[in-house]
């Protein structure tokens, strides 16, 4: 079974960055598993004509897979200079994705947690991104001010990182940071070709403040990941799909969790939402 999802993961590299540079890829993965990285070190693949860095090789397995080979997020190629907006950018392999799918791309990327930011910063300029890649430190909200942030401790750079602590519930220890909050209608001062948001829960702060400065009408295409979180984020998925279709967008919904998961419980779970305009 291994094998086979192999074979069908190098093939989907293969489509996406040509034979030599899949093997490449694979090489060094190969080696990073028989090497993995010490604690405090980070690790590094070559992916096309770019280098990624990453502090644990799970972690990155399971970025990698969810948004190289599941295709959580989707991007046409392209060679124009398109817009992109990455709201809670991590490390940065949705923000490497983009750059494979569209060299040319100018990113702004918002990421709170600073050991993610860190990494992100590194991965930017050992790729020569910063011509056209920002990075601002901070959580995205309803309106500027400060909130608390909790991330795992046992995994710095958590992309569950957020301004809920729903973790603590579950048991988990957490490392809980003050970060600056502010509004990203700000940012938008012309067409926006992809939204991608990823922020754990207040997903709709962001809509509904955009919503209110009229800068949604800017966005082509948005990509948002869902949460509902028992007693933080409970607002329905209806919900949201009706506030982007009334604003113009067709939507589609793609569970990431299998239906035993979800049905007849009160737990939570997440949707990824792709929103584009005709």
């Amino acid at each position: 079974m291994k094998f086979f999802r192999f074979i069908s993961y190098f093939s989907q590299l293969r489509a996406l960055i040509g034979f030599k540079a899949a093997s490449a890829f694979t090489l060094a993965h190969l080696w990073n598993k028989l090497h993995p990285p010490r604690e405090g070190t980070l690790a590094h693949v070559p992916v096309g004509t770019y280098v990624f860095y990453f502090p644990s090789l799970t972690y990155f397995e399971g970025l990698f897979t969810e948004i190289f080979f599941k295709e959580t997020y989707y991007l046409t190629p392209t060679q124009e200079s398109i817009r992109v907006i990455d709201c809670g950018a991590n490390i940065g392999v949705s923000l490497l994705y983009i750059k494979i799918r569209a060299p040319h791309a100018r990113v702004l990327c918002f990421e709170p947690n600073p050991a993610a930011r860190a990494v992100l910063e590194k991965n930017i300029a050992e790729n020569d991104w910063e011509k056209d890649v920002q990075v601002f430190p901070y959580a995205l909200g309803k309106e500027k001010g400060t909130a608390e942030f909790f991330v795992e401790d046992a995994n710095a750079t958590s992309s569950g990182g957020s301004v809920a602590n729903y973790l603590e519930k579950k048991g988990r220890v957490l490392t809980t940071y003050t970060v600056g909050v502010d509004t990203l209608s700000q940012y938008i001062d012309s067409a926006i070709d992809l939204l991608k948001i990823d922020i754990e829960g207040p997903e709709f702060d962001i809509l509904e403040e955009l919503i209110a400065q009229k800068k949604l009408q800017s966005v082509s295409c948005i990509q948002l990941e869902y949460h509902y979180i028992p007693g933080f984020f409970t607002r329905p998925l209806s919900e949201m799909l009706a506030t982007l279709e009334k604003e113009g967008f067709r939507t589609f919904v793609q569970s990431i969790a299998q239906p035993h998961q979800i049905l007849d419980t009160d737990t939570a779970h997440t949707y990824m939402i792709f929103g584009w305009r005709s």
